[in-house]
């Protein structure tokens, strides 16, 4: 089943030695593919319906919690997929979806 409003993807569910990404999806999600975070692919296997309070989370200068990827922003082919981190986002680099690719340069709100 495809990721949806909602849903959680937790790097920490992957790895426990990585930054810890989580990104909450807000809308879409229908053609998410991966997360890529700490040379690391998330798929939808990892992910949950709430973000761990007690896993020790690392933010970096631009993928912080707060911050929102929009993939309508610069492709006009988006499936609708909008999302915020919400813990870590140190390592992270992209999502794919719907053949785009998602960053914090080019996507981000």
């Amino acid at each position: 089943m495809p990721v949806q409003k909602g849903d959680v993807l937790d790097e920490a569910k992957k790895a426990d030695q990585s930054c810890r990404v989580a990104i909450r999806v807000l809308e879409g999600g229908a053609g998410f593919s991966k997360m890529n975070c700490c040379g690391m692919e998330i798929t939808e296997a990892e992910k949950t319906d709430s973000v761990d309070e007690s896993i020790e989370r690392f933010a970096g200068d631009s993928g912080k919690p707060g911050v929102i990827l929009d993939e309508s922003k610069n492709n006009p082919n988006a499936c609708g997929l909008k999302g915020e981190i919400v813990g870590g986002g140190g390592g992270f680099e992209s999502i794919s979806c719907c053949g785009n690719t998602l960053t914090i340069e080019n996507d981000s709100i």
